[in-house]
């Protein structure tokens, strides 16, 4: 394909660029106080270069600058304050400042189109914070940054923003997915990026991270012939709003019947980005909208839903495929109406665990919803407990994510929630369950949904219409 690639970075890009930017993508981040990392060539020759660090103490060995590797060569590198130690093969470590591995023959994975091509990476952190949390091993095309962080070894891979789309379609839901749900989460994500709206990773060396907090990539892993098709069919696609910019396309795993609007969650309204109820435009399901106390109890567990058209629904995406077609980091299980129940003491000590107000906790006496969305997502949370003098104490969290964070060992999928509080005959609570519908935050494509949508026989463009109704379809480069 000749088309001019990567000649900007991302966050310089324009659309009067009218060209496919790079970007720079955290793998692994200081965060994960990493202090070594390692590293397997593929059968291609890389070139390292690296700057070599001087004042050390020992006098460091020089790297060959460009040094071409052999097949399958090892890196062992370690985080040694402000410099690494890199050891190639079995050769003695070496000081570096910085190091950087590129292919001495550039391709882009879209051209080779290989499952597992590029570097293997072993270790690889992903859903940091999250109930999926794991480590994992990635293959990475592109060049590759390794840094000294002020906690571990940071590692960088730079390339072209379709190859790196073709690692997020393939890590936020499966490569085995139906090609208009890849299409359609194609576009998605590339305009979500391309409007480059959201301010992260701003000190970091790198533009986005590969983890949930920006947009799952996990290289090469997974790639197939469905997914490259996607990624090409789509090439510089995006989705741009009512003033004809970019639009900031968030997206989340499933809604559970109706998406959120940016500002219950993030306090902020984005132009584009509206509420839609996740069904056919005839289903009843829309007398829900927007989610009421009066209406909230039926919603999340009426029976309605045992005949829903709802497309993130069970009906629609039965709960024994669901497993296929999810990211091979993420675990099956019904997202679309799910319950977790406490024991008072059980919440007692997560509140104690999860909230340094709470140190001092001894009896929970109350927790409530006190906002919500149009969807039903609670926007705040008011608790109440005694402290071990006696005092009542009260306190507030007061977003979609810190109420996810602190309500669940790990993170409870979403905080589309209601709470039934059972108390003995002196009202004092013994236990809480906390009812709950979708997984995420439920701005935008709802995954789950539009997957339901593809099942459904409906093409990628209906379905970018169906979650951005204000929005249109437009190619920003060739």
């Amino acid at each position: 394909m000749n088309v001019a690639r990567g000649n900007v970075n991302i966050r310089e890009w324009t659309r009067d660029a009218g060209i496919e930017p790079s970007l720079r993508v955290g793998i692994i981040l200081d965060q994960d106080a990493m202090n070594a990392v390692h590293l397997r060539l593929p059968d291609q020759h890389y070139t390292i270069e690296g700057s070599v660090k001087k004042g050390t103490g020992a006098e460091p060995s020089e790297v060959p600058a460009p040094f071409v590797t052999k097949p399958h060569t090892t890196l062992h590198i370690r985080h040694a304050k402000n410099a690494l130690m890199v050891g190639i093969d079995d050769n003695p470590a070496i000081t570096l400042k910085s190091l950087r591995l590129s292919r001495t023959a550039p391709t882009h994975q879209l051209d080779t189109a290989k499952p597992n091509e590029g570097v293997l990476v072993h270790d690889v952190p992903t859903g940091r914070g999250f109930h999926w949390q794991k480590i994992i091993d990635q293959t990475l095309t592109g060049t590759i940054e390794l840094l000294p962080g002020n906690r571990g070894v940071v590692l960088v891979n730079v390339l072209p923003l379709e190859d790196y789309l073709a690692g997020v379609i393939t890590a936020e839901m499966s490569g085995t997915c139906p090609v208009d749900l890849l299409k359609a989460q194609c576009i998605v994500a590339r305009s979500w990026l391309l409007a480059m709206s959201e301010s992260k990773h701003d000190a970091d060396p790198f533009d986005r991270c590969n983890d949930d907090c920006c947009q799952r990539y996990q290289g090469t892993a997974d790639l197939n012939d469905t997914a490259i098709d996607a990624v090409r069919s789509t090439r510089g696609l995006v989705l741009l709003d009512p003033a004809d910019n970019v639009l900031d396309a968030n997206y989340a795993k499933c809604c559970g019947g109706i998406s959120e609007t940016p500002r219950a969650v993030w306090g902020m309204d984005k132009p584009g980005l509206t509420s839609i109820i996740d069904a056919p435009t005839d289903a009843d399901e829309r007398r829900f909208f927007p989610i009421t106390e009066k209406n909230l109890d039926e919603y999340l567990d009426g029976d309605w839903l045992r005949t829903t058209r709802i497309y993130c629904s069970p009906n629609v995406v039965p709960a024994s495929a669901i497993e296929r077609y999810l990211g091979r980091v993420d675990e099956a299980d019904d997202y679309f109406r799910w319950t977790v129940h406490y024991q008072r003491d059980e919440l007692e000590m997560l509140l104690r665990q999860k909230l340094a107000e709470a140190r001092q906790l001894a009896t929970l006496r109350n927790l409530r919803v006190t906002a919500r969305g149009v969807s039903g997502r609670a926007r705040a949370v008011d608790l109440e407990w005694e402290d071990a003098g006696g005092k009542i104490v009260r306190a507030r969290l007061d977003s979609e994510y810190r109420i996810r964070q602190v309500l669940h060992r790990k993170f409870l999928y979403s905080s589309a929630i209601v709470f039934h509080v059972k108390r003995d005959c002196h009202g004092q609570l013994t236990a809480v369950t906390l009812h709950g519908a979708g997984w995420g935050h439920g701005v935008g494509m709802c995954q789950i949904g539009a997957l339901g949508m593809t099942l459904s026989g409906i093409d990628f463009k209906h379905i970018c219409k169906h979650y951005y109704p204000e929005s249109r379809l437009a190619n920003v480069y060739q």
